[in-house]
């Protein structure tokens, strides 16, 4: 592979401010696992260095390893890598991406209708009083086609953080295509021993008039579907970290706390605990990958029934982005993102949007939601 063609842009929440990666010194694909080459690129990262890359959600099969999981589509034949880490000399100083015209997308698709997506919703339900599961995050794929250009990703990403970056914003390019991430969501934050969870569950959109803004937010702050799936995806994380965590120090709060973006409402927690003498981010990340909010509980029940109805790979979405520095290592949840594929002549821009499904839900809800939460797409492919 030429890896002359990457780079690494990064928000503020992994560094502090937007910084890049810059001087490229190795790069792993995770052709044979994800977490044994983090842990040797952290491991040999020069100290005023970057370790920054993706992971995808595939590699739950390392996690999970009863799983079988379905791989990402393909476009032409090729996909992105399970994952992308690169391990970079230095860090610099970055600007946040100019505004940009849109590219005219040649065409567009996706893997669900209403309705088809509305019984895989209702699928999901009949799962969970069958006793199979208690929530399963489901999504669907939005697609659209471009002609391939010079700075095409970097000219979908500023639409895509147009409205405004959020603080995990990150543009990973490689020769195969690039993640463009404007994720709201941090999965860790480890400094020291000490890691810090936020999972989001709960989602509204954004009212129109300032009353009805602030009835949508009261709405999802009482809400009590999105409150008990907040409540159970934050018992998941502190479940997941006790694997890493000293004896008693992992904790919760706040939990159900309201959080407002530019497009949505989201409720979300935070969960903290400090790690057994040894442990590290990369060991951390092992122990709760992938993020249950994106998964659902029990995780190996979720992410089976999800294999099952989504019937395809998420590839980068809903894995991780991760930057990892000698003070402290960010991953996120790389939600409201968009996968770009390169072809010979096309690229293929994938975006998915998707939600929790528990006993309560309602499938035209979890459609609306999903309609909502698909305005990185329209950002990006335009309306329709």
């Amino acid at each position: 592979m030429n890896d002359s063609f990457s780079s690494v842009l990064l928000g503020p929440g992994f560094l502090g401010a937007w910084r890049r990666g810059e001087g490229l010194l190795a790069v792993s694909r995770g052709e044979g696992g994800v977490f044994a080459p983090l842990r040797e690129a952290v491991r040999a990262c020069p100290d005023d260095g970057l370790v920054a890359g993706y992971i995808g959600y595939e590699a739950a099969a390392e996690t999970e390893p009863s799983l079988t999981l379905p791989p990402p589509p393909l476009h032409e034949g090729r996909s992105l890598p399970r994952a992308w880490i690169g391990t970079f000399e230095r860090v610099t100083p970055a600007e946040p991406p100019k505004t940009a015209a849109a590219p005219v997308p040649l065409g567009k698709s996706g893997t669900d209708a209403r309705d088809g997506y509305e019984r895989k919703v209702a699928e999901v339900i009949r799962r969970i009083r069958a006793g199979d599961l208690f929530q399963a995050n489901l999504s669907r794929r939005l697609s659209a086609s471009f002609a391939k250009e010079e700075r095409l990703a970097d000219a979908l990403f500023a639409r895509l953080c147009d409205a405004r970056a959020a603080d995990y914003a990150a543009l990973l390019q490689t020769e195969e295509g690039a993640v463009l991430s404007n994720s709201p969501e941090l999965f860790l934050r480890v400094e020291g021993s000490r890691v810090t969870a936020e999972p989001i569950k709960g989602t509204r959109p954004r009212g129109g008039t300032d009353d009805e803004d602030r009835a949508l937010a009261a709405a999802l702050a009482s809400d009590p579907k999105d409150r008990a799936e907040n409540v159970m995806i934050a018992d998941l994380l502190r479940n997941d970290l006790s694997k890493v965590a000293r004896d008693r120090s992992v904790e919760a709060g706040p939990v159900c706390a309201l959080r407002t973006l530019p497009h949505v409402h989201h409720l979300y927690s935070r969960i903290t605990a400090e790690l057994r003498p040894g442990l590290g981010p990369v060991d951390a990340l092992e122990a709760a990958f992938p993020c249950g909010s994106v998964t659902g509980a029990p995780k190996p029940e979720a992410l089976s029934v999800i294999a099952a109805l989504e019937g395809e790979g998420r590839g980068p979405y809903c894995g991780t982005v991760f930057a990892i520095s000698k003070d402290r290592a960010v991953f996120s949840v790389p939600i409201r993102t968009g996968v770009l594929t390169y072809g010979a002549r096309m690229a293929r821009l994938d975006v998915r949007a998707g939600g929790g499904v528990t006993v309560l839900s309602d499938p035209a809800a979890e459609w609306a939601e999903t309609e909502a939460k698909a305005y990185p797409f329209r950002a990006m492919a335009g309306p329709g």
